[in-house]
Order: structure tokens, then C-alpha cells, then sequence
């Protein structure tokens, strides 16, 4: 049966005959026998898939025996893959190709090379996974029950550290292991003054800063304490510190990492102050008056409803009003920001100097000052000898709390929510006997 004829660009019947041939220029044309009052020689033309009148430059096509049936229309998705022409692709098609390309291109935009993260400590790495989220990896050097003082770093972590964004350590005198790794690394965009370069203490009012030196002070901390991440207000600093280093190493993903970084910080706040309280008054001027060491004479002298806002204070605040105003005695001097949050003042340590380990007379001396001030509890991270903490303990009548002093420093101990969570639970079982403490 004879194709149907077809109108040319003048409006003419065309009736196809032959099949496509592809000329030396690479253009597919097709023959036309034609009955055409526009033909004036009355000779056929040819015209290409290219839109033009064929000739020698898209090739001749081999003259057709007789009539065929025109080659079936496909699909534009059925065609090879590169440029193609969409003028006259179908409505259906066309929505088809549309639909695809936003299945494949529709979601967020992601980074091409995700960021490597490497922090000294777990806690850090902890806290830059909360802001990092699916946009890089974040690598920890020490392991969270190692003592950050005396890390022994394992040669693998020279070319994990070789090829790092940015680096996260303290910045102070915690990690005194920290510089010769990376001098080895190589790595100057990550050594400090690089821009991956983040010291974790920047901007938090440091606490214990010597006014005098000498070496009977023992490990003495020039700067200041540095266990700066036992203070969730801290953490929020923290957190803080790797966005900014996030923002110059990778800037195209600074609005994803700004958003995870508030995100944090939320729930940091929420969890430090419970939801009631951040809903009535607001996150930012709760933290600002217990920055100012004033959060609690404002909630006991103001009311709602007709009773005092202290009674809508909620989350890890409250769950440590057992042991608020209490005093413990701890191993080694690494408490003092937990202390200053939570009320919680060491009163005597273990070891008498930082860095220094105890002399029985030492810890005879401990033993008897814990009984005369009747102190209930001694704190301890779990890199510290057990044996002599609870031996302590035993001789005074105390209740040893042993904690990981970073996260992964425990079971189940992954996250910077679950370590605090995991210190003020020990302690308020301790002093409230709510069942024993961890030892």
C-alpha cells in the first residue's frame, strides 16, 4: 500500500520512495519522487534530514525501484546518545526527556570531592560529623580511650593526615604530639596559619591560666586548661570553629554546613536547657545569661503563669540539680569547665600535679581530707588506673564514677549527646542512690 502523502514546505503533496543513504558529508538524505507543480523542470528533489535541498555536499541517495512505505518515525529517546534536534520531538517525548533529566539532575546539589575531615581527638571528629554530615569523612587520630596527653600516633595516620582538608586539634598544649605529625604530613594547608587549620579553642574563655611557671608545677598548661569539650556550652564553640575552617576549605558547600552547624546547636540547647524552656524564652538569650553565669538567679526571680520559670527549666541542667552545689574529689584536673556548668567544684585530685603520678603519701593525704569534708564521690575518665581510684574510694566510703573522658571511649558511647548524657547520669546516680555508678 503506498505511503500517504506527505506536505512539503510549500504546501505540495510528497510522495517518499526510496530508502535513507548517508552522502560523504555525513547527512542522511532521503529520494522524493514527486508530483509537483512547484518543480519547474519537473525534476524530483531531494531534501535532507538537515533541512536542506540535498545535493553533492549531503551525498546522493540511490534512486528508489518503486514505492515503499515510509521508514517509521522512533522515538527520540530510542535514538543514540549526543546533540539531537528537539524541534519537532512529540509533546509526549518531550515530557519523557524532561522528566528524566530532573530524575537525574532534581536533587541537591553535591560536592564532587568531599572534604577530609581529621581531628586529633573523637569528640571532635563527633562534633565535625554533626556539621559535615553526608559531605565528607571524618577521621579521629587518638582513639577515644587513649589519653589525649600521650597519644601515640600510628604511622598509617601520616598519609590520612597527608591528604586532609582540614584539621581539628585544640590548640593549646593538650596535644603535644600533634606538631611532628605534621611535620611529617606535609601538608601545609592543614598546619597552622593554613586555611584547614582549625584550633578547637578559639573564642571560649579559658579557665586555670597560670600567672607563674616553674617545673614543680609539673605538666602545666601554659594557655589554660585545655579540656575545653567537657562544657556543652563549649561544644557549641567547638562546632562553630570547624564550620568557619569548613567554609574556606570547602565554600561551595557553606550553606549546607551552615545549616547542620545550627541544626547542632539547636539540639545542644534543647538538651542542655529542655524544650519547655528554649520554646518560652528562646535559645540565644538563654545562652547568653548562662555565658554570663546569670541563668539561674533569673529563672528563680522571675515568674510564668504564677510560678517561677525555674520550675520550666528541663534537659541535662536539671537531671544535675542532685549534685548542683555538691563537691567531689577527681584524678586529674580535667573537670573544671563540666565543674563551672554544672556546680560541681573538685576539691582535692589524685595526682598532685598534672602529668605527675601520685606517692602513697600523697594519697594518704587525699584519703584523709575526702573523709574530713565527707566527699561522696571521686571522678575519674577510664584511661586512668581503676584500681587505685577505687581503692580510694573503698578507704572513704565514696562512690567511684569512672567515665570515658571523649566519645567511642565507651560502648554506645558515639556521640557528643551521649557522652554528656552518660557523665551526668553516673554522677546523679552517685550522689542520689539511684542505683550504682559505673566502675
Amino acid at each position: 500500500m503506498p505511503a500517504p502523502a506527505q506536505p512539503t514546505s510549500a504546501g505540495t503533496p510528497v510522495r517518499r520512495t526510496s530508502s535513507a543513504s548517508v552522502g560523504s558529508s555525513g547527512c542522511a538524505t532521503t529520494t522524493s519522487r514527486t508530483r509537483s507543480r512547484a518543480s519547474s523542470h519537473g525534476r524530483s528533489r531531494r531534501r535532507s534530514r538537515c533541512g536542506r535541498v540535498s545535493g553533492s555536499n549531503c551525498g546522493l541517495s540511490t534512486p528508489g525501484r518503486g514505492p515503499r512505505a515510509s521508514r517509521p518515525r522512533t522515538s527520540s529517546l530510542s535514538k543514540r546518545s549526543g546533540p539531537s534536534d528537539h524541534t519537532n520531538m512529540r509533546p509526549t517525548d518531550m515530557l519523557t526527556s524532561l522528566s528524566l533529566l530532573l530524575a537525574l539532575h532534581g536533587g541537591p546539589p553535591r560536592a564532587v570531592n568531599p572534604v577530609r575531615v581529621v581531628t586529633s581527638l573523637t569528640t571532635y571528629a563527633a562534633i565535625a560529623r554533626e556539621v559535615v554530615g553526608d559531605r565528607g569523612t571524618v577521621t579521629s587520630i587518638a582513639n577515644g580511650d587513649e589519653n589525649p596527653h600521650y597519644v601515640q600516633p600510628k604511622p598509617s595516620f601520616v598519609p590520612t593526615l597527608s591528604q586532609a582538608d582540614l584539621f581539628v586539634t585544640t590548640g593549646l598544649d593538650l596535644e603535644l604530639w600533634v606538631p611532628a605529625l605534621l611535620d611529617k604530613a606535609n601538608n601545609t594547608k592543614v598546619t597552622e596559619g593554613g586555611p584547614g587549620y582549625v584550633a578547637a579553642y578559639a573564642g571560649i574563655d579559658l579557665l586555670d591560666i597560670p600567672t607563674s611557671f616553674s617545673r614543680a608545677q609539673g605538666d602545666i598548661h601554659v594557655y589554660g586548661n585545655p579540656h575545653i569539650w567537657t562544657d556543652p556550652m563549649n561544644a557549641v564553640q567547638i562546632a562553630r570553629n570547624i564550620l568557619t575552617g569548613l567554609r574556606r576549605v570547602s565554600p561551595e558547600n557553606a550553606e549546607y554546613f551552615s545549616g547542620r552547624e545550627k541544626d547542632f546547636e539547636d539540639r545542644i540547647y534543647r538538651a542542655l536547657f529542655g524544650d519547655e524552656l528554649v520554646k518560652l524564652l528562646g535559645a540565644q538569650p538563654l545562652a547568653d545569661l548562662n555565658r554570663q553565669g546569670k541563668l539561674f538567679d533569673f529563672l528563680k526571680s522571675r515568674q510564668y503563669q504564677g510560678a517561677p520559670l525555674m520550675e520550666r527549666l528541663g534537659g541535662w541542667l536539671k537531671q544535675a540539680m542532685p549534685f548542683r552545689g555538691k563537691s567531689v574529689a577527681c584524678y586529674h584536673k580535667e573537670w573544671d569547665y563540666f565543674s563551672r556548668e554544672y556546680g560541681l567544684p573538685c576539691i582535692d585530685y589524685i595526682e598532685p600535679k598534672p602529668g605527675i603520678p601520685p606517692t602513697p603519701g600523697h594519697v594518704l593525704e587525699v584519703i584523709n581530707e575526702m573523709r574530713e569534708r565527707h566527699i561522696q564521690v571521686l571522678l575519674s575518665t577510664n584511661y586512668y588506673d581503676h584500681n587505685q581510684v577505687l581503692e580510694v574510694a573503698h578507704k572513704t566510703g565514696a562512690k567511684a564514677v569512672i567515665v570515658p573522658s571523649n566519645t567511642n571511649g565507651a560502648p554506645g558511647i558515639n556521640s557528643y549527646f551521649d557522652l554528656m548524657n552518660l557523665w551526668i547520669t553516673e554522677l546523679a546516680r552517685a550522689f542520689g542512690g539511684g542505683g550504682p555508678a559505673a566502675n
